[in-house]
């Protein structure tokens, strides 16, 4: 099994594993059409000539040190339970790191998952971009059982966190006698 970005060949496939959670609420749809347009967003998790597991990053505002939304995680009902949904979520979290995102969030029902993968709850709830972009138009907003949990992506030791200080003086001490 291979995880990959997803080609344009890959659409149906991935409109389909999102469809099933879709029907069960879990999932917003996404026709291949839209999974057309976004398709440079998604991975796949690729195995036995088919598409098993899908994900998504969607940038919110400018890379370096921006946001990302993990979205659309999706694995096939034979291929559950075997790991993929936390390695296409890995593997989504690598590509945010490696475009220089500084933080990434989902929206979910599932927040035990996203837990056990070091996202923690986020205090504020859903970010106000998400808000603006997904939340304002959808029929479910009024009564939203939905929660957002984050992962810093940011190194504590980053050097652009750190405060800029004058070098010590160092003074000789006598010898004692």
């Amino acid at each position: 099994m291979t995880i990959r970005r997803a080609r344009l060949a890959d659409a149906s496939a991935i409109a389909a594993l999102i469809a099933g959670y879709s029907r069960q609420g879990l999932l917003l749809p996404r026709s291949p059409d839209q999974i057309q347009a976004t398709i440079r967003e998604f991975l796949v998790a690729h195995e036995g000539g088919r598409v098993v597991g899908s994900v998504a990053l969607e940038f919110y505002g400018p890379r370096r040190n921006g946001l990302a939304e993990i979205r659309s995680l999706a694995v096939a009902e034979d291929s559950r339970s075997s790991g993929l949904g936390g390695r296409l979520l890995e593997a989504a979290v690598k590509r945010a790191r490696r475009q220089g995102i500084a933080r990434v969030f989902a929206v979910t029902r599932s927040a035990e998952f996203f837990e056990r993968h070091a996202f923690v709850r986020a205090r504020g709830g859903i970010p106000p971009e998400k808000v603006a972009r997904d939340c304002a138009l959808c029929p479910k907003a009024g009564g939203c059982t939905l929660q957002a949990l984050s992962r810093n992506l940011a190194p504590a030791h980053a050097p652009q966190l750190l405060p800029v200080l004058a070098p010590a003086r160092l003074r000789r001490e006598p010898a004692p006698a």
